[in-house]
């Protein structure tokens, strides 16, 4: 569910460049590693890259530090998503938040 969110709502994630399968290559990777060694269900990887994108509203730019503070902005909010979609009941969200998590979605909003 997680980077399903990601994929609406960060412009600079790409669901199809995901991989979920755990090749052998990749076995002695944090998230496998905390997968099997620890039974965490939902470990992922995220990386980034210095050359570009090649998709979105980036393609054919420099990834730089805004655009890193917006996915992490845009990461945090997929968390509090998720954590809403699985415990809707328990969790009761002060007004505030649900403002910031507006603003943060919004795409003419501005990372500072």
């Amino acid at each position: 569910a997680l980077p399903k969110i990601l994929s609406q709502t960060a412009p600079a994630f790409c669901m199809g460049s995901c991989s979920f399968v755990v090749e052998k290559s990749k076995e002695s990777t944090a998230r496998v590693v905390v997968w099997r060694e620890i039974g965490v269900q939902r470990s992922y990887t995220m990386e980034s890259t210095l050359c570009g994108c090649d998709q979105g509203k980036y393609k054919g730019l420099q990834i730089g530090t805004r655009e890193l503070e917006e996915m992490g902005a845009k990461f945090c909010v997929g968390l509090l998503r998720l954590k809403r979609m699985t415990s809707p009941l328990e969790y009761n969200l002060p007004s505030s938040l649900l403002d910031i998590e507006n603003e943060l979605i919004d795409p003419s909003c501005k990372v500072t």
